[in-house]
């Protein structure tokens, strides 16, 4: 087995801001199994204001020029969405949308684009209805999906389908992967389940295990390869993904900045030096499935919180991992999943538990 060189196991992440995650709202039509937001059926008190939201904008764009990803819940509840949309997209070149697909139509998807959105993405979590709706909690969600699905890819719009990879659909994830092609997306991203929110009631039985993760994300590479000039697939909250693509000839071209920068992501966990998450309430996290703040955007400024705080310092230095993440010689490929970490070891800075990799010095 091949190793990367051992320069590649020291420095410190650089602070480059890529990619927000703005949760909107808290209220969603629908019941999922596995909701990092702890999302109702309705907004929860006390969510940012229009206004509120339009000077963290600002903050944000004075330093940087990010992805930002509009989230929630279901974001399309939230009555001031479009006003909101239209402040963002008035800032950032590149705004999309996650959603749980089932509000989409042809007219609310002309009025995204005519604001300027450029990408939408739609949760499907099975390749049949009786797998994505038990799991998402509401009979008829996996046909409004589709539906969703359609709209976008009529309208001419990116559309990104996302997958919850565990025991209830690994067996569909190729039916997943051609359904996917099927229905015109430019992407499919595969997220590993964090036990976080509402996902803390999955039992372990719903959780892959390392070994399944590691076949999962060696099936997900191969196909990476084959699907390059046609789709883009990408592993989220599964940082291995990135040391199996090292370890692999074919695919280590696949680690190279994309042109788009929609998915020009080319680390595992991004958590902290790259990526953040604000909360509906204003709290400012690594992601979303790290229930740790690093400030407040209502006492602080954002900049402040981004380039300043002790918890993003401390997640962007390598040597302050532990475990066998302290060791791996893949450590700058993948960085192990800080909020999975977390929620196993509670601590963030430990080792990836569904890791299988064990490092040389370990090992030998």
């Amino acid at each position: 087995m091949t190793h990367p060189p051992a320069h590649q196991h020291t420095g410190v992440f650089r602070d480059v801001l890529r990619l927000v995650f703005l949760e909107l709202t808290a209220a969603c039509n629908l019941h999922c199994r596995h909701c990092r937001a702890d999302a109702q059926p309705l907004a929860a008190p006390d969510e940012l204001t229009r206004e509120e939201l339009v000077r963290v904008a600002a903050e944000i764009r004075a330093i940087a020029d990010p992805i930002i990803i509009l989230s929630g819940g279901e974001p399309l509840l939230r009555p001031d969405f479009f006003p909101i949309v239209e402040d963002y997209c008035a800032l950032f070149s590149r705004v999309a949308l996650a959603s749980n697909g089932t509000l989409l139509d042809d007219a609310l998807i002309r009025r995204l684009m005519t604001v300027g959105v450029q990408r939408v993405s739609v949760s499907l979590d099975g390749a049949r209805a009786e797998t994505h709706d038990n799991f998402r909690g509401q009979a008829g969600s996996y046909a409004a999906a589709l539906r969703g699905c359609a709209s976008v890819r009529r309208a001419g719009m990116p559309l990104q389908i996302n997958v919850s990879a565990g025991t209830h659909n690994a067996h569909e994830l190729p039916e997943l992967l051609e359904l996917a092609q099927q229905l015109g997306a430019d992407a499919l991203h595969l997220f590993l389940l964090v036990p976080v929110g509402c996902g803390v009631e999955l039992s372990e039985s719903e959780r892959l295990s390392a070994q399944q993760v590691e076949d999962l994300l060696t099936w997900l590479s191969a196909q990476s390869v084959a699907l390059r000039d046609t789709l883009h697939l990408k592993a989220t909250c599964a940082p291995m993904y990135y040391r199996i693509l090292q370890q692999q000839p074919a695919a280590r071209s696949l680690t190279q900045p994309a042109a788009s920068g929609m998915h020009a992501v080319t680390r595992g966990c991004l958590a902290g030096s790259a990526v953040c998450f604000i909360s509906r309430e204003g709290k400012v996290q690594p992601c979303g499935y790290l229930p740790v703040s690093a400030g407040d955007v209502r006492e602080q400024p954002f900049a402040r919180i981004w380039q300043q705080s002790a918890l993003f310092t401390t997640l962007r230095n390598p040597k302050n991992l532990s475990g066998k993440c302290a060791v791996c010689p893949f450590s700058h490929a993948c960085f192990g999943c800080r909020a999975r970490a977390y929620a196993v070891h509670g601590d963030y800075l430990a080792e990836e538990p569904d890791c299988v990799y064990l490092p040389p010095t370990i090992s030998d």
